[in-house]
């Protein structure tokens, strides 16, 4: 049997043969309770919702397949609870806050925002039925504009994820925002490990979406961290070296430097723009939720609108379908190059190449974290350090080095994306502010 016959679909107009589509990858993919990924992403905290989101009644929302409420009682503490009444079902998305917890309104059964129940005010007094009846509940915590939840076991509760670029530099100024995209959560999350799009779907492909700089092809590297992997991609602006070092952060999360940087103006930042997390829906859809920062390193003429960032909304191109259609045929972004994989993407599919080296690495990190859950071993995740902060490796760096005869430019660009990677790998263990110190003068001292 030949190639043909073996892979009849290899073959001009092979239409015919292509129409089957292979099964989904599940492992990765499927984020239920009882599922591999899904008790992996439980391991850790994750964003439900915006702050601003919630207001006096509480607030329906779906994570990872679990229908929740989320509510403020009248003491102000966050509460996440399962969205139906342990006494008869209900939603208690019509639920009463208390001064203490949440009254059901049908029989006005409360509950406090651990699950005790508090009240079964329709029992005989003597009645002891609410001790011993409790309503789903998960601890929840807003830091920086974001509510947080912890859907894991409660014994396995990990350190809160202090990211030093939250912390770092003094003058950050936060706007968070949430944008639903009706896909898989792995294809919203696998774009930030995949730079090269940034050339093609944002400049060369779709025209200009951030800055013509980004059509210059960049030479681009991964180096693991403690955390998951820097994606690096570096160019030359006349005569300055151009680094955009995103981190790819395990399971979901991931930074990146300016959308409106063009590789002219000199800086060194050991920071992010945007931290996001890709949080799963369900298996179909995601809300991409995190936080725009504002500050004098990453971004020291603070260029983007804060009045275009919150719920559905973002200040750079690309993240929501608000154009119209017709437009977004045109001049797709990120959301019609992610949903348009379909519901959820089938990776056997797929024909990778050389330039999905980070989408595989990135495959390969979670397949592992997945698997050692199941096994009941230790796997990557957000942990403090002597500073109270969990370091973290997104970068952006413009330094002047002009081209020199006696060296092949492909390699300065491929020696300076490393080294820089290992230099901010290497220093980890720096209060922010040292390491921000130390890495600009190694950079200055070797190249």
């Amino acid at each position: 049997m030949n190639q043909e016959q073996r892979e009849p679909w290899r073959r001009t107009y092979g239409g015919y043969h292509n129409a089957i589509r292979p099964l989904e990858d599940a492992e990765l993919t499927h984020t239920g309770r009882g599922t591999p990924c899904g008790e992996y992403l439980r391991r850790f905290w994750q964003p439900v919702a915006l702050v601003s989101q919630v207001k006096d009644v509480p607030l329906k929302i779906r994570i990872m397949g679990e229908d929740l409420v989320l509510f403020r009682d009248r003491s102000k503490r966050l509460g996440l609870l399962h969205a139906h009444c342990a006494h008869r079902g209900t939603s208690l998305e019509y639920g009463i806050p208390l001064a203490r917890g949440l009254r059901c309104c049908y029989h006005g059964w409360a509950w406090d925002i651990d699950g005790t129940c508090l009240e079964t005010p329709g029992e005989p007094p003597h009645s002891r039925l609410r001790e011993t009846v409790f309503q789903g509940a998960y601890p929840a915590r807003e830091y920086c504009g974001l509510v947080f939840a912890y859907m894991g076991p409660p014994d396995q509760e990990p350190d809160f994820p202090r990211y030093d670029s939250l912390e770092f530099p003094a003058d950050n100024e936060y706007h968070a925002y949430s944008l639903a995209f009706p896909c898989n959560w792995l294809q919203s999350h696998e774009n930030g490990a995949d730079p090269v799009h940034a050339s093609f779907l944002h400049t060369i492909s779709s025209g200009v979406q951030f800055t013509p700089a980004f059509g210059e092809l960049a030479v681009c590297q991964y180096t693991e961290t403690p955390l998951g992997m820097i994606s690096s991609a570096t160019r030359r602006i006349g005569d300055n070296l151009w680094i955009r070092g995103s981190d790819v952060i395990a399971p979901n999360s991931a930074q990146f430097g300016s959308s409106f940087v063009d590789g002219h103006d000199i800086h060194y930042a050991v920071c992010s723009w945007v931290t996001r997390w890709v949080v799963p829906v369900d298996d179909d859809s995601n809300i991409t939720i995190g936080v725009r920062l504002f500050n004098s390193l990453i971004d020291p003429e603070r260029k983007g609108k804060p009045d275009e960032i919150g719920l559905h909304k973002v200040d750079f191109a690309g993240q929501t379908p608000a154009r119209p259609y017709h437009e977004r045929q045109r001049e797709p972004g990120d959301f019609e190059a992610q949903v348009g994989q379909g519901g959820v993407a089938r990776h056997a599919a797929e024909n990778l190449g050389t330039t999905d080296k980070g989408v595989l690495m990135t495959r390969r990190f979670l397949r592992a974290g997945i698997r050692a859950v199941q096994e009941g071993k230790p796997f990557k995740r957000p942990t403090l350090n002597r500073h109270g902060v969990c370091p973290t490796y997104n970068h952006q760096i413009v330094h002047c080095y002009p081209k020199r005869n006696d060296r092949d430019d492909a390699d300065v660009l491929t020696l300076f994306g490393r080294r820089v990677a290992e230099m901010i790998v290497a220093k980890d263990d720096m209060h922010p502010v040292e390491r921000q110190r130390a890495v600009e003068r190694e950079i200055r001292a070797e190249f």
